[in-house]
């Protein structure tokens, strides 16, 4: 029995796999999906730094040193500009975070230990706190080398008659030797971490991360239920009864039937897996033994409802149409083309009812947040619950004739 069982099955996947037309669909299709939807869907590129406008109109070299202490900051790109309604409309259309104009007696206000003040502007549209604060300890840290070099400077010279043209000289080295102290600095440091809104799903799935699992799930199903409308033109045209009349029992024909349709769908989740992980870049491997729970229980699952699908219509014409309408609904509902978690709250509840969203939610557990097979147990007994009762009920309900 068990021979009859698989050389069905084997019989079967032959002659899918011999379709060039089943074979685009089967794998020429989702590849195409998964890349095109999940390069539209990724997160767009952009740098982790922060353009900061600067004018500078100092006559002196303190001016450039501002701009260089600023530079080193991590998170601050300099922009150089020398029209000052220019940097304030770049300003207004949040091109850049804030505009800073140094004066031109910068310098020579630190050398005479005078007040002077650097310009910044900024827009109401965006927040720029943070650059402020960061803007904030350069301008200390200059304010603070020069308080130490005139505060020397003047010790100096209460204790030995300082020469007019030796001062300038003893302040720079004063000032270096203070401004050395800042590198490095043992102060404590402060790091701004800006939080979005908190949602109840975390680390939602996006570009290739949600494509590859998503589009797998959708069109593994469409391709088992494919398989399926294949046997309603066989019980159509009379080609399973007529395997009746042979040594075979109806048990051994339909259990052959579903364990092709199961290894269609095992073959082809698992070139879709490889394609994903080697070609499109995504991690598929943080749990292997989580992605095969998944994997296996998920094509259970379809060939049971893919059987199952296959008892309720009449023609193939009709399973057919069935199997894409069914497969795509199903999938947009379930989260495999967008991710689930920005979906209304009664979206989400009716997506439970779909085996894409215990599949999808499962491999985003392993791809997107790292979680390992614990993590996936309750998506695997859901798909298995789903595999237990459709196919236990297409063997019930199913029909030769």
């Amino acid at each position: 029995m068990l021979k009859k069982i698989f050389n069905i099955a084997i019989n079967l996947l032959k002659i899918t796999l011999r379709d060039k037309g089943a074979l685009v669909w089967l794998l020429v299709m989702p590849l195409i999906w998964t890349v095109l939807i999940g390069s539209m869907s990724g997160p767009k590129s952009s740098s982790n730094t922060v353009p900061v406008g600067i004018i500078n109109l100092d006559n002196g070299t303190y001016g450039s040193n501002f701009e260089s202490y600023l530079a080193k900051e991590k998170d601050i790109v300099i922009v150089i500009k020398k029209d000052e309604t220019e940097l304030a409309q770049l300003v207004k259309d949040t091109k850049v975070s804030v505009g800073l104009i140094i004066p031109q007696d910068f310098s020579d206000s630190l050398k005479l230990n005078r007040s002077v003040e650097i310009k910044l502007l900024k827009s109401e549209k965006s927040s720029s706190y943070f650059i402020e604060e960061l803007i904030g300890k350069v301008a200390k840290r200059m304010s603070i080398d020069a308080l130490s070099a005139n505060f020397a400077l003047e010790k100096l010279n209460t204790l030995v008659q300082v020469p007019e043209t030796s001062k300038p000289e003893i302040w720079e080295r004063a000032y270096k030797i203070a401004d050395a102290y800042f590198e490095p600095s043992p102060s404590i440091a402060v790091n701004y971490k800006v939080l979005a809104v908190e949602q109840k799903e975390q680390n939602v799935a996006v570009g290739m991360n949600l494509s590859s699992p998503g589009f797998a799930a959708m069109f593994v199903m469409m391709g088992v239920f494919f398989a399926g409308a294949a046997m309603v033109a066989e019980r159509h045209h009379g080609t399973l009864a007529r395997l009746l009349t042979t040594p075979t029992s109806k048990f051994s024909i339909i259990s052959g039937e579903m364990l092709g349709f199961f290894l269609l769908g095992l073959v082809q989740f698992l070139i879709l897996i490889l394609f994903g992980q080697y070609v499109l870049g995504v991690n598929w491997g943080n749990s292997p033994f989580g992605v095969a729970l998944l994997t296996v229980s998920y094509v259970l699952a379809v060939t049971g409802l893919g059987t199952l699908l296959s008892v309720f219509v009449r023609t193939s014409g009709q399973a057919g149409a069935f199997a894409v309408l069914v497969s795509m609904v199903t999938s947009m509902i379930g989260g495999s083309w967008w991710p689930i978690e920005i979906a209304p709250k009664f979206m989400q509840s009716i997506a439970r009812f779909t085996p894409q969203y215990w599949a999808v939610n499962g491999f985003n557990k392993i791809i997107t947040r790292g979680f390992g097979v614990s993590s996936v147990l309750s998506n695997f007994y859901v798909l298995i619950a789903i595999a237990c009762v459709s196919l236990f009920a297409s063997v019930v309900l199913f029909r030769f004739e």
